[in-house]
């Protein structure tokens, strides 16, 4: 509650005022200017809590009678300038198919608020050790059962993976067209959103907290470091800047090339997926190794032994076009497959 000055109290024995209590996130905090309202909190209902993550926590909630997602920023620490950078990044991607459906900011500083399309993520199909959830809901929620085939909607598992890859980099590249760099695509961050009637399960990204837009500059630091380090890429950093005045810019972006970025992380994820030994948890071991071999895919398979060899049938089918495709994206930057070349790979198609 925020504290009022005894001159602002009203003398004792006055009547209180009755009706509705003005929330304090209608209304600028101490921290900084309010943030635009696009919701009324009136017309928003809060429901139980689903998930909490560094910098928020997530509730089910209604809007206008219909189900939504809520991200409630925290208090404490840095939680304003990413509410901030979330908020803005959202409203940049709205019209990207490749990410959830953003429909605004309640209140000033209140909730982030999404459409409700479903809690299965990536994470929670493979049986992740976080034991399912997305970062988006902070995480929480049970494993969902009938592998990757059945969150696709399609007849095998080899299906899927190939299905499942297209559709990902279809999404990371949504945002690259908006000029935005996700940073953090792991399973955690890809959501299999519900279909209408009769349709399949489509994959988008969630959790805009880390990303980076190349074009007003929001979020973007050439220092800062955000992605989890089992799927990020060898270079650490997202660093732009000796493009100078072409920052932003669609020429900028082709010098710089940015999307480099997200590439080596699909690469990490299409991995875990085809590799049942992979599945489950976290790759952090594979990423070592990968690292010992200075990011050749190759030459760390070829160290594996030959019991190891069956794990990659999925990506040696049709003549190994899999396995060329994760090799191309795993590669250190200057040899890295990009996501828009990534697409036309003869797995994808």
């Amino acid at each position: 509650a925020r504290c009022r000055s005894p001159e602002s109290r009203p003398p004792r024995g006055a009547p209180r005022a009755r009706g509705f209590r003005v929330s304090a996130y209608e209304q600028a905090d101490t921290d900084g200017e309010a943030v635009k309202v696009d919701i009324p909190m009136a017309d928003v209902s809060k429901g139980k809590k689903i998930g909490s993550g560094s910098f928020g926590d997530v509730f089910e909630g209604t809007w206008k009678g219909k189900a939504v997602i809520l991200k409630e920023r925290k208090l404490t620490g840095p939680g304003k300038k990413y509410f901030d950078a979330e908020a803005s990044l959202n409203r940049r991607l709205k019209s990207a198919k490749g990410v959830a459906p953003f429909l605004g900011v309640a209140g000033a500083n209140a909730f982030l608020v999404w459409k409700d399309e479903g809690r299965s993520t990536l994470d929670a199909v493979l049986g992740g050790g976080s034991g399912g959830g997305f970062s988006l809901f902070g995480g929480g929620g049970g494993g969902v059962g009938g592998g990757l085939a059945a969150a696709m909607g399609v007849g095998d598992e080899s299906r899927a993976v190939r299905a499942f890859s297209k559709q990902l980099l279809q999404a990371v590249k949504s945002v690259h067209d908006a000029g935005v760099v996700h940073r953090d695509v792991k399973p955690d961050n890809i959501l299999f959103a519900r279909g209408g009637l009769g349709s399949k399960p489509a994959i988008k990204l969630i959790d805009l907290g880390g990303a980076a837009d190349l074009r007003t500059g929001v979020n973007y630091s050439k220092d800062e470091t955000v992605f989890d380090p089992v799927y990020g890429p060898p270079e650490k950093y997202l660093d732009v800047s000796g493009v100078g005045s072409l920052f932003g810019s669609s020429l900028g972006w082709a010098k710089a090339k940015p999307d480099l970025f997200d590439a080596f992380s699909c690469g990490m994820v299409i991995l875990q997926v085809a590799c049942p030994s992979l599945r489950k948890g976290k790759p952090g071991g594979t990423k070592r190794d990968l690292d010992i071999y200075a990011y050749d895919a190759q030459a760390w398979r070829d160290s594996l032994p030959e019991r190891r060899q069956a794990d990659f049938a999925i990506l040696d089918e049709n003549g190994g076009q899999g396995w060329d495709l994760v090799c191309g994206l795993l590669a250190q930057r200057k040899k890295r497959t990009s996501v828009a070349q990534a697409i036309g790979h003869p797995f994808c198609r």
